[in-house]
């Protein structure tokens, strides 16, 4: 509709013409369920969010709010790769899908299928979904973002990437995330990241899925994190999050104020 205000499903398109252009996407994760801190970290500058349903609280209701307050595209992370749950994240306005601890090609053809509408995929048509703007926007929707939602898989077991080069291989998969912490656990590393048993595994990892020509994504631990890492490839990076965010700012002011009140008792 002309005169419609632009809003996060259509700034999707810009974000997987970078993702397709292999320019590097920063993105945030969301872990607090809340609106408001949704709304800020939106407008710091990042490409886009993803929105943990893994381990957040928060019900539909918190999504669709959270949704809403998003100033950029919104990925939402699934605990696994369930069609009913990735349709109610997509009609409610998510760009794409994340699917925690991928292992097989199955799983990866399961998360791709549920984003696609049926025939060619198995997600149901709703055609006043809140992504459609409740029917205002159907064609428009369906032909943009909606016919081919974004979709990450997070790589965090050795079953995982034993299976890699199949997953990479999955058609309609745009990035593959390592997840570095749960694999070092897997491997009895207990999060060692740096270990050289798992650094080994990393590199294999990041050697298959940039041969496959899929998106590589990783957690960027600092700047220099990130630029090793655009350096050996990544294309999409996560810096923080919003829970991060609050502690370390909190923790930081708690030490300034401590400090002064040491000062004022001398």
């Amino acid at each position: 509709m002309e005169g419609r205000p632009s809003k996060p499903t259509d700034l999707a398109g810009g974000l997987r013409r970078a993702i397709d252009e292999r320019r590097l996407v920063a993105a945030s994760w969301l872990f607090l369920g809340s609106p408001a801190t949704t709304e800020i970290v939106s407008l710091a500058g990042f490409d886009c969010l993803i929105l943990d349903r893994e381990h957040s609280p928060g019900g539909l209701d918190t999504l669709y709010h959270q949704l809403r307050a998003s100033r950029v595209p919104v990925i939402v992370r699934l605990a696994s790769a369930d069609p009913a749950a990735a349709k109610l994240m997509l009609d409610a306005g998510a760009a794409g899908v994340a699917v925690s601890n991928l292992e097989t090609a199955e799983d990866a053809s399961t998360l791709v299928q549920a984003t696609r509408y049926t025939p060619t995929g198995s997600r149901g048509i709703q055609r006043l979904s809140r992504a459609a703007d409740y029917g205002l926007n159907w064609q428009g929707y369906r032909r943009g973002i909606g016919a081919a939602p974004l979709t990450m898989g997070l790589i965090e077991s050795r079953r995982g990437v034993a299976n890699l080069e199949a997953i990479a291989a999955t058609d309609g998969l745009d990035v593959i995330f390592v997840g570095a912490v749960d694999l070092a656990s897997d491997m009895g590393r207990h999060e060692e990241t740096t270990h050289p048993e798992v650094e080994a595994v990393i590199a294999t990892i990041e050697r298959t899925v940039l041969a496959s020509g899929k998106t590589l994504g990783g957690l960027a631990l600092d700047e220099e994190d990130a630029r090793r890492k655009r350096q050996r490839g990544y294309g999409f990076l996560s810096f923080g999050s919003d829970a991060l965010y609050v502690r370390d700012g909190a923790v930081a002011s708690a030490n300034v104020a401590r400090a002064v009140t040491r000062e004022a008792a001398l």
